[in-house]
């Protein structure tokens, strides 16, 4: 990035600092081994245009002239984005180096998203390189939303695309109920746990892809710990984590061991709504529970309620009867005592299914002669 005669505010903060006051009464030489203690920090930088890019303040610092560091305690600061505040970021303690080129930061982190929707930004360890709008975090870093985590070993965040990139082991972590990102860490476990190769996520606008395999498990609210999770398997995923849209990239696979006689879903493509708890495969639908085959163009289901619905060249089958019926629309319930009802409006629904034959009741034994009576 082009700087500015502003955009190096060093020098002129040290001045402002040693007029202010320092921790020595003598400005030491350029090669003293102890550095000057400030009573603050407060560093400015702009762009070409004139506008803020980054500030940071501290109530103490030191800087060391000689090797041009600084190093503060619980630096505070404004990320500008365009000229506008965008994140507010705080820390432990922070190293400015080089006048401001590097910028390492440790402890607590966090990075505030302002104005919008509450998103957050923590970790531990953080790199920033202000003139390439980059932050480096490679100890724990987090991403928050009010019904998300999203956990790596490693991320790099993307300043002037707004945009975080996870590696190493990412995951995504949803809760049902909302939650305060910058008040704390949501409350029990998650009730959807994602894992997947790689993420880019838009703290923003909550848009997220990630590249798989996909791998993804749910345990329904209130279900013991002991019962099998819900398994979505995929090769690659997108969506929006504040809409909490998610769509998934075929082959797609869903499995709940858990229900009676085991429930699997598969299709061309998945769509999940988080919100509405609804499950959407818009293509190439085949649903199996127990011994029974589901065939549509497209089907849905509430996880919640368990309400199903198939249009399109209705296809169900049923070994156990030999039943199979077609039509163009179908809409019930799943589980054991679910019902389905198929129509075609317009037309006929064809079902064929085999009656097996009533048994018949054993003839009755002929009556047995009577005894002839005892003569003397």
């Amino acid at each position: 990035m082009t700087r500015s005669p502003l955009a190096r505010p060093w020098h002129l903060a040290v001045l402002l600092l040693l007029l202010s006051g320092c921790g020595r009464s003598q400005a030491p030489r350029e090669d003293a081994a102890t550095p000057f203690v400030f009573r603050s920090l407060d560093l400015r930088q702009q762009d070409v245009l004139g506008r803020p890019t980054w500030e940071l303040t501290s109530p103490e610092a030191r800087y060391d002239l000689r090797r041009r560091v600084a190093r503060a305690l619980q630096p505070r600061g404004i990320i500008y984005r365009a000229g506008k505040p965008a994140y507010r970021v705080e820390a432990t303690t922070g190293t400015v180096i080089d006048d401001g080129a590097v910028i390492l930061l440790e402890g607590r982190i966090r990075l505030q998203r302002l104005g919008g929707e509450p998103v957050m930004i923590q970790a531990s360890r953080v790199r920033w390189l202000p003139g390439r709008n980059l932050m480096e975090i490679d100890r724990q870093p987090e991403g928050f939303d009010p019904h998300t985590r999203l956990t790596a070993q490693r991320a790099t965040f993307r300043i002037d695309k707004d945009t975080l990139e996870l590696q190493g082991r990412p995951r995504l972590q949803r809760w049902s109920k909302a939650f305060d990102p910058f008040l704390a860490n949501p409350a029990g476990a998650p009730q959807i746990v994602v894992s997947v190769s790689a993420v880019m996520w838009k703290p923003g606008s909550g848009a997220l892809t990630a590249k798989g395999p996909v791998l993804g498990e749910r345990r329904p609210p209130g279900s013991p710990a002991d019962r099998a999770p819900q398994v979505l398997t995929a090769t690659a995923l997108s969506g929006n984590t504040l809409k909490q849209q998610f769509n998934l990239a075929p082959p797609v696979l869903f499995r709940d061991p858990a229900q009676s006689g085991g429930f699997s879903a598969r299709g061309q493509a998945l769509q999940v709504d988080a919100a509405k708890k609804l499950v959407r495969i818009p293509v190439g639908c085949l649903i199996q529970q127990g011994g029974a085959t589901l065939q549509a163009d497209s089907c849905s289901w509430n996880w919640e309620t368990q309400a199903i619905t198939a249009d399109g060249s209705v296809l169900l089958q049923r070994p156990e009867s030999r039943q199979v019926t077609r039509g163009t629309r179908l809409r019930g319930r799943l589980g054991e005592k679910g019902e389905v009802v198929i129509s075609k409006p317009g037309g006929r629904v064809f079902s064929q299914f085999q009656v097996p034959p009533a048994k018949r009741a054993p003839r009755p034994a002929p009556p047995r002669p009577k005894p002839e009576p005892i003569r003397l």
